[in-house]
């Protein structure tokens, strides 16, 4: 009788691991599915379009460039 549920209880223990163990990975898996989705998502989104530089603007940049380079 202590055998069987022995047994019993060793099989229980051994199934409670292995159903952690699925469980974590599909909670791994709909992680990795959902991060996906999001990243796709923020993909999607259309860019931001700079403005342009004014003249002004641009010679700062350049003159700024032309002192960091000397």
């Amino acid at each position: 009788m202590t055998d069987a549920k022995n047994e019993l209880i060793i099989a229980k223990t051994i199934l409670s691991a292995q159903a952690e163990v699925i469980i974590s990975r599909e909670k791994r898996i709909r992680n990795i599915r959902e991060k996906a989705l999001r990243a796709y998502v923020e993909r999607r989104k259309p860019k931001p379009q700079r403005k342009p530089m004014t003249a002004e603007e641009r010679r700062a940049v350049w003159n700024t460039l032309k002192y960091v380079n000397k």
